[in-house]
């Protein structure tokens, strides 16, 4: 079984560690992109918390010591030289196109939340007036939301926000250039200091993982 940490640019040795299973790291040249992998005689098995933690480490490590890396998640196997050669020639393009997205790059997560709860001013309105005050309550959400996360998100090459189930009022990720890290976290200590009233949870930086797919423009998705 060959394991695969990620493809990478400008990454002059490989680090040293041992990747799952024990396994030492190795860099194959295919189709013109260096990619890190180790090798396990077992099946891909029963996901374990230190098999994660150690691809987690090596794909940071990699992160450290390139110029980009475009990371794959835990699991990402092949049974044969064959198969991975195929998987990597058939995406070549895009690959290559996601390097260029990432490098320089780190993924920094943000969620922000309002602290305590609002008073429920809906109590005792007709459905109709009831439905006008959420939409109106909704659309002011949305508004402040996106007021939070432009601003960041210029300061990013790309973004993704999450929507969907959350309660969270700002749910996103951004891919940061390095240049711009502290600009990033001084914009969201301005945001803190003007509303006392939010709670913001920054984590990061982390190798790109939300970016490693195949994207051009900032976008929103269900989460």
């Amino acid at each position: 079984m060959i394991h695969l940490y990620g493809l990478v640019q400008g990454l002059d040795d490989l680090p040293d560690l041992r990747g799952v299973d024990g396994a030492a790291l190795e860099r194959r040249r295919i189709a013109g992109l260096d990619v890190v992998v180790s090798r396990s005689t077992r099946e891909l098995g029963e996901v374990t918390h230190d098999a994660i933690l150690v691809h987690a480490n090596v794909v940071e490590e990699l992160m450290s010591r390139s110029r980009a890396v475009l990371p794959a998640q835990f699991g990402r196997a092949f049974t044969s030289e064959e198969q991975l050669t195929e998987a990597v020639q058939t995406k070549a393009t895009a690959l290559e196109r996601g390097l260029t997205r990432v490098r320089g790059c780190v993924e920094l997560g943000l969620r922000v939340l309002e602290r305590g709860s609002r008073t429920d001013e809906s109590t005792g309105l007709s459905g109709s007036d009831y439905m006008r005050t959420r939409l109106a309550e909704a659309t002011e959400r949305d508004r402040f939301s996106q007021e939070l996360h432009g601003p960041l998100a210029a300061l990013s090459r790309t973004s993704t926000r999450f929507g969907g189930a959350s309660g969270d009022l700002l749910q996103a990720v951004y891919l940061v250039p390095e240049e711009q890290i502290e600009a990033f976290r001084e914009h969201m200590n301005r945001i803190e200091g003007a509303h006392p009233e939010l709670t913001m949870v920054c984590t990061g930086p982390w190798p790109p993982y939300t970016f490693a797919d195949d994207r051009e423009e900032s976008h929103e998705r269900s989460a």
